[in-house]
């Protein structure tokens, strides 16, 4: 690099440095005519300062979403259960020769309670073949309880205490539920302290003897008989099952038994020891809709069942119900399949005379079955 280009380099660095201090200069004058001078950022200044002292601006408070009251209000009709099962004598080397040990297994589950005359319900996978059952209340107490009796087709068990100023859970209605409403799981996992898991409806189903409400809310084993509760605190199911993959891990597939379901049985065990079902004697199947259309085009899809095979001696055998008829009504309501079919006969009366529509051959025909109480070790 020459001298005068070096020189030239300078020149311009001093100019450069002179424009910025002379624009900073007037910049900051108190009179200046710029855009912005000190004074108006001066008032500004001064004016933030004074508005972010200010205590009656409103304040932005985070917003709290908990379902804690829900739980509260269902807390108090929640309850442990210990089972305890003998497994057998264990003798060990140490006992001296007529001392055995007995060896007993220990389940655990959960349970509600229905009102204040002591009952209480659970499943009855929960406490089978209980040689002693106990029961943690939420106050700390515990008592012995028994087994006023069970029904293993729906999976429920009543049992009593002696214990007295018993809070019962608050009922919702199943019916009102839908799809995607959140839900909460109540129970004692693995024997634990009550514990809540939340989730939401994914559907509920029909079964041959009661409804299904699925969830996705984690029920762990000791959660089995426990509330299923809405966002309020209602009880609308009892918790039953959940269906693990391979290994046991969560599927997210999760039942529950409907309320009013538990309910009805509950009654019927609480009066009559057992639980009173109507029969009709049919077994059904409900073809795939491709497989219908082919072979019965006549039919509308959606419009009934098939009766697969019937039960000898029972009402539809006397009734001269055949298999492969096809019923389309009961009492004059139209079935859209088998689901619809168990809905509606599982609260038909014990001993109810029944109209049913039927299709056989292309023919359409009404037979009236006179139901009667279904014998014990029969499954409809």
């Amino acid at each position: 690099m020459t001298i005068k280009t070096q020189s030239i380099l300078n020149f311009l660095k001093s100019a450069f440095w002179g424009l910025t201090a002379g624009f900073l200069i007037l910049f900051f004058m108190p009179n200046s005519q710029l855009p912005v001078n000190w004074t108006k950022v001066s008032e500004m200044w001064r004016f933030y300062e004074k508005s972010s002292h200010n205590e009656n601006k409103p304040k932005l408070t985070p917003i709290k979403m908990s379902f804690s009251d829900a739980v509260k209000k269902i807390t108090p009709s929640v309850v442990s259960i210990n089972v305890f099962r003998s497994q057998g004598v264990r003798y060990e080397e140490h006992l001296a020769p007529n001392e055995k040990i007995l060896d007993v297994g220990v389940g655990f589950g959960s349970g509600i309670i229905l009102d204040n005359r002591g009952f209480i319900v659970t499943n009855h996978h929960v406490i089978d073949k209980a040689d002693t059952i106990s029961v943690n209340f939420s106050d700390g107490t515990k008592r012995i309880v028994e087994v006023v009796g069970y029904d293993q087709k729906t999976d429920i068990a009543v049992l009593r205490t002696d214990k007295s100023n018993l809070t019962s859970a608050v009922i919702g209605n199943h019916l009102e539920a839908e799809k995607g409403d959140v839900v909460m799981a109540i129970g004692s996992p693995f024997g634990q302290n009550q514990s809540v898991s939340m989730g939401i409806i994914s559907a509920i189903t029909t079964h041959q003897f009661t409804q299904r409400i699925q969830t996705d809310a984690p029920i762990n084993k000791g959660n089995s008989g426990g509330p299923l509760i809405n966002s309020i605190g209602e009880v609308i199911g009892i918790n039953q099952m959940t269906i693990s993959s391979v290994g046991g891990g969560q599927t997210g597939i999760n039942y529950a038994i409907p309320i009013e379901r538990v309910i009805k049985i509950a009654d019927d065990i609480i009066l009559h020891g057992r639980v009173r079902r109507n029969w009709f004697g049919i077994h059904a199947i409900e073809l795939r809709e491709y497989e219908h259309e082919k072979f019965y085009p006549h039919i509308p899809f959606g419009s009934g069942f098939f009766i697969n095979r019937i039960d000898p001696d029972s009402p539809a055998s006397i009734a001269g119900l055949m298999s492969e008829d096809f019923i389309t009504h009961i009492d004059g309501q139209a079935v859209s399949g088998v689901h619809d079919f168990y809905q509606l006969f599982y609260d038909t009366p014990i001993d109810k005379q029944i109209e049913v529509k039927i299709i056989r051959r292309n023919q359409r025909l009404t037979k009236s079955v006179k139901l009667f109480e279904m014998p014990e070790n029969t499954s409809d």
